[in-house]
């Protein structure tokens, strides 16, 4: 069984194991994955420099309050 019908019978056998409790939503759980995944290669990024191009890559403005806490994680993380 290849791969991506495997993950997508897993999701359905979660789903009917859950009936009669409060339901997942499958969606936001992918969603959430890929932005966890996403901010792991971002905080492998060497250079502050680099980082902060990827981040305006991704959307966020100079000054922003969501780019200065992108920062402010990516500078804690640093070794």
């Amino acid at each position: 069984m290849n791969e991506k019908r495997k993950k997508e019978l897993d999701e359905v056998m979660r789903e009917e194991a859950r009936r009669g409790r409060r339901p997942i939503d499958l969606e936001a759980r992918r969603k959430r994955t890929e932005r966890l995944t996403d901010m792991r290669k971002l905080l492998t990024i060497a250079t502050e420099e680099e980082f902060l191009s990827a981040m305006r890559a991704a959307g966020l403005t100079d000054g922003s309050p969501e780019l200065l806490e992108a920062l402010r994680i990516w500078r804690e993380f640093r070794p």
